[in-house]
């Protein structure tokens, strides 16, 4: 659950208090090796997800900007999850890149 409270001076902060969030599926497979699509779309209530690449190659996510094979994404080999443990929790659309047909799990709360 993401939750906004003020500081000792005034200003909002963000914190992340895990709850018993609705859970959604986008899971999916890959429509075009190569090329870039959006995983999840932006969710200024996001708060967490989790990805498993079910495929048989490597995946890119970026969640800052769209997924490349290089500098700025993050390379998901097969059967690995993304995010790690205690990475902050974007609320901005996310971006993935992989091998057509390859599929994902994804959940979002």
């Amino acid at each position: 659950m993401l939750l906004t409270i003020l500081d000792g001076l005034g200003a909002q902060q963000k914190i992340i208090a895990k709850g018993q969030e609705a859970v959604t599926d986008h899971s999916g497979a890959i429509a075009a090796t190569g090329v870039a699509e959006v995983m999840l779309v932006a969710n200024l209530l996001r708060s967490g997800f989790a990805l498993q690449n079910c495929g048989a190659s490597p995946m890119y996510v970026n969640d800052l900007g769209v997924a490349t094979t290089g500098v700025g994404s993050f390379k998901v080999a097969p059967g690995a999850f993304f995010p790690p443990e205690g990475y902050p929790v974007s609320t901005g659309a996310i971006s993935i890149l992989g091998t057509i047909n390859d599929v994902f799990t994804v959940r979002e709360w």
